[in-house]
């Protein structure tokens, strides 16, 4: 079961040193803020309705579109303000059918027990930023007075411009379309005076959207598919496009930004350095220290980029080698001149652009850094630029959030865990008041029933015995009187027949899972999906609900549904299929959440009673009073018909792409047959042509035969054939071998019919 910690709306130093041990706490830290209570009650808890993934594509290998990446919106501008910052945490995750099937061991899914099965932290994701791919951070900047707006401590929208500006910078996700921008967290900080800057508060503010509001549709995400995958054809087409002196200008860029405040250093302490001469100065093997020196010496501007400096200074000591060589040295300057020129050039075509040819290794890297998924999701383009080109994008589990470290001593770090351990304190508040409101709602158990059972079963083993030894009297009188009685023997087929047509109807009962939301919220606490929950630690989950419970109420409701110290329930997500449940309290006071969700506290004599008549979701808005309440629950209705539209265009798609591929399985086979058939024909006809050529020439040369055999039969006479007498031993009749006497009498009988002829 995890840790379960109170929710207050405030939280100091001390309170956090005391609630998590291994979190790091900034030296600047003074005050939070936990505004979540206030958006997301107990009667109204966060729910998960919609899906929402991100594909962070490479920033190294994949360039967004113009109108999709983060260039369209300014990180940094000049007036930016620390003193409010706006930061996004983005929610990824699946709908709500997919949590559960992720988390929640149904009944009918056809397994009772599941290992692929995970807690909810881990089926949970955020969008975070990285810097150097190890600090963990969340996603957002400063405020911009000149783009947001004035006032944010007054005016909600402008923290809010500032969030979809900088989130937009950082990853080119366009958060316009949100709807709800709920305000969970606000972090302060007392930064110390120093030489620019006095002592100020600065306040970090954290805002939850929704942003499962801008995914796209499967319409339109198709059409962005279409788009990057032109884009990569045509990268893998045209090869790789350098320029040269940009990529200069990248890294000298980085190279000052890293030796800007050295060079202040050295100016504070040193003051301006004296002009040296030209031919003892080497320009571009100088720092940007000392090309500020001489340009500074010499009167020149010495702002700007390294490349900047250089040039400037390259222009000064030329025009000095040129006075210096007025005399008698004009020669020599012009072949310097001639080699300076030489070098422009090569400077200029080495700034052209040079295409480098890709081979198809690179073109399958670039295809697979281009490669999206086939449901929709949003894009993410982290911005090169950004924190000297070291940002970066990634999701993470809440699981993985809650898992930091003392040693992880940043502030970004500290902000990200503090709203993971108060976006799980929120889930775990919200799981332990469905399971209060779950018990509080279940009928009673009967008290008698345990003792009924334990009576009846002291009953049947009395008239057991008894029977046992009525039969045994009963057998040892007589037998014919048993089989005197057909009767009784049909009367005890019939109850056989009627307990086993029972037993059937009992084994042909279907169980499904009937309140999905209370077995996610069971499962939050119970970690193996075993399926009860000690007494114990029932108690230990309804203690922190701040719902002011007495002792004995807590005891009370953990002991209503217990059977030996464990609450089992199954018994209440679970039950018959088709059957409507009847055992549903008609108590108006278990339906009202918002009179359940105040506890003890609506007992007290000094509760403030609500106000009849007066209703905070009315708003009126361009002369005419609207109801915000009922417009969220229409905008609800559409979203959810809207999202089933989509699983549904999704399943088409999935479908008509199954029988496509089929219909083209089908023609290429038909046309391979069509093929065969056309091949088997030609060979039939040739072998149809072959065979009459053999039977027409089979003729001829009988014929020739017939002649031949005519011709040469009356001068040729055939000879006659002669039988060749075997070695076979015959067989022997009284010692006389009976083959020798049919001889005998053969030759006779040949002689006398000689005789008889003459």
């Amino acid at each position: 079961m995890p840790k379960i910690s109170l929710n207050f709306p405030r939280s100091s130093v001390m309170e956090l040193k005391k609630r998590y041990h291994n979190l790091y706490i900034p030296s600047d830290f003074f005050n939070a803020h936990h505004s979540w209570n206030e958006a997301f009650p107990t009667e109204a808890p966060f729910k998960v309705q919609y899906a929402t993934s991100f594909n962070t594509f490479s920033k190294d290998l994949v360039e967004p579109p113009p109108a999709l990446g983060p260039s369209r919106w300014q990180f940094d501008p000049p007036d930016c303000d620390y003193t409010w910052v706006a930061k996004v945490m983005l929610l990824s995750s699946p709908n709500v059918d997919g949590l559960y099937e992720k988390t929640c061991n149904l009944v009918d899914s056809g397994s009772k027990e599941r290992e692929d099965l995970v807690h909810p932290t881990r089926a949970l994701k955020f969008l975070v930023g990285l810097k150097e791919k190890r600090e963990v951070m969340a996603i957002g900047g400063p405020w911009s007075p000149s783009l947001d707006g004035s006032n944010p401590s007054s005016d909600p929208s402008t923290l809010i411009k500032t969030a979809i500006r900088t989130c937009g910078a950082l990853t080119g996700i366009d958060l316009s379309g949100c709807t709800q921008w709920t305000k969970f967290l606000q972090i302060h900080y007392r930064r110390q005076a120093s030489s620019s800057k006095p002592a100020r508060t600065e306040t970090v503010v954290i805002f939850f959207p929704d942003v499962w509001s801008v995914m796209p549709n499967k319409l339109e995400y198709d059409s962005l598919v279409e788009q990057y995958s032109v884009a990569c054809k045509a990268k893998q087409e045209a090869g790789v496009v350098k320029k040269v002196a940009e990529e200069e200008m990248m890294v000298e860029e980085v190279e000052t930004i890293v030796e800007e405040e050295e060079v202040v250093e050295e100016e504070a302490e040193t003051g301006v350095a004296e002009p040296a001469k030209w031919n003892t100065l080497d320009p571009k093997n100088m720092k940007v220290g000392e090309l500020r020196d001489q340009l500074a010496a010499r009167g020149q501007l010495n702002k700007g980029l390294k490349s900047q400096l250089t040039a400037r200074l390259q222009k000064c000591l030329k025009a000095e080698q040129e006075k210096d060589e007025e005399a008698g040295t004009s020669g020599e300057a012009d072949e310097a001149k001639e080699k300076e020129g030489e070098k422009s050039k090569e400077d200029a075509e080495s700034a052209e652009e040079v295409t480098v040819v890709l081979d198809e290794r690179k073109k399958e890297k670039i295809a697979s850094a281009y490669k999206s998924p086939s449901n929709p999701c949003i894009f993410v383009h982290p911005n090169i630029k950004a924190k000297s080109g070291k940002f970066d994008c990634r999701t993470e589990t809440l699981s993985v959030l809650l898992d930091y470290r003392s040693e992880d001593n940043k502030e970004g770090t500290f902000e990200v865990s503090l709203f993971a351990e108060l976006f799980n304190e929120m889930l775990i508040r919200d799981s332990a008041f469905k399971l209060y409101s779950a018990i509080e709602a279940a009928p009673e158990r009967p008290k008698e029933e345990k003792k009924e059972k334990k009576e009846e079963k002291k009953e049947k083993d009395k008239e057991e015995k008894k029977d046992d030894k009525d039969g045994e009297s009963s057998t040892k009188e007589g037998e014919g009187e048993a089989t005197a009685a057909p009767g009784e023997e049909k009367k005890a087929e019939e109850k056989r027949e009627a307990s086993v047509e029972m037993v059937v109807e009992e084994k042909e009962k279907v169980m499904v899972t009937k309140n999905k939301d209370l077995l996610l919220g069971a499962s939050y606490f119970d970690l193996s999906h075993c399926g009860y929950i000690e007494t114990k630690d029932l108690e230990d989950i309804l203690v922190p609900l701040q719902l002011d419970l007495s002792r004995a109420e807590i005891k009370k409701l953990a002991s209503k549904l217990a059977s030996k110290d464990q609450v089992n329930y199954r018994l209440l997500t679970d039950g018959e299929k088709d059957v409507e449940e009847t055992s549903s309290p008609s108590n108006p006071e278990h339906q009202d959440l918002a009179s359940l969700a105040r506890g003890f506290k609506r007992f007290l004599p000094s509760a403030d009673e609500p106000i009849e008549g007066t209703d905070s979701s009315l708003v009126t808005f361009r002369g005419s009073v609207i109801d915000v309440e009922k417009l969220q629950e229409k905008l609800d209705k559409s979203e959810k018909v809207r999202a089933a539209t989509d699983s549904k265009l999704i399943e088409l798609q999935k479908k008509f792409s199954s029988l496509k591929e089929t219909n083209e399985r089908g023609e290429k086979s038909r046309e391979k047959l069509s093929g065969e058939l056309k091949d088997v024909k030609k060979k039939a006809r040739g072998l149809e042509d072959d065979l009459s050529t053999q039977t027409k020439e089979a003729s001829k040369y009988l014929t020739a035969l017939g002649d031949v055999y005519s011709k040469v039969m009356p001068i040729v006479k055939p000879p006659k054939a002669t039988e060749v007498k075997g070695t076979e031993t015959l067989p022997q009749v009284n010692g006389v071998n009976k083959g020798a006497d049919v001889e005998e009498m053969e030759k006779e009988d040949a002689s006398a019919t000689v005789e008889g002829a003459k």
